[in-house]
């Protein structure tokens, strides 16, 4: 993750030997063969063959995701990241600049996800619209209605 950060951060649309980028992530210039090996045949980067050659990205880097590396490059990590955050902390832990700004965006989006559920999104959810005194049936019924229909996602799948 940290290499091709260090890619699209440092190429401005020229190649970069890898060698570079290992010397400035302080990476094993082996690892990042495989790394970038499996990118390449992704179509995420392309290698530049000559004096002045290296690697760029095939697209531009607002076009790739963090999510398309990792699955790519640590399919099982972004499976473990899915179902022990706490480990996947850990491990992102060990590049302080790339946790701190991927952890920073979630927290981001967790905040903004959170101002966006209501109590009775949660409660449309359950299945079952069972308080007595529900101040908004009409919406809890919409929304499960939405729900069933598969015109929206439930919370727990966004």
């Amino acid at each position: 993750m940290q290499a091709l950060f260090d890619l699209a951060h440092h190429s401005h649309g020229q190649p970069v030997p890898l060698h570079v980028i290992a010397e400035r992530q302080k990476l094993s210039l082996p690892f990042l063969e495989q790394i970038f090996n499996k990118l390449k045949k992704a179509g995420v980067v392309a290698s530049v063959r000559g004096p002045k050659g290296g690697y760029i990205l095939t697209r531009p880097c607002n076009q790739v995701s963090v999510g398309e590396v990792l699955r790519l490059t640590d399919s099982s990590f972004y499976a473990v990241a899915k179902e022990d955050p706490k480990t996947a902390n850990k491990v992102l832990m060990a590049d302080e600049r790339m946790s701190r700004l991927l952890w920073n965006r979630l927290s981001d989006h967790i905040s903004a996800f959170m101002e966006k559920v209501t109590f009775a999104d949660l409660c449309s959810e359950t299945g079952s619209n069972s308080c007595p005194d529900c101040t908004c049936p009409e919406y809890v019924k919409d929304v499960q209605g939405q729900l069933v229909r598969g015109e929206r996602k439930a919370c727990g799948l966004v």
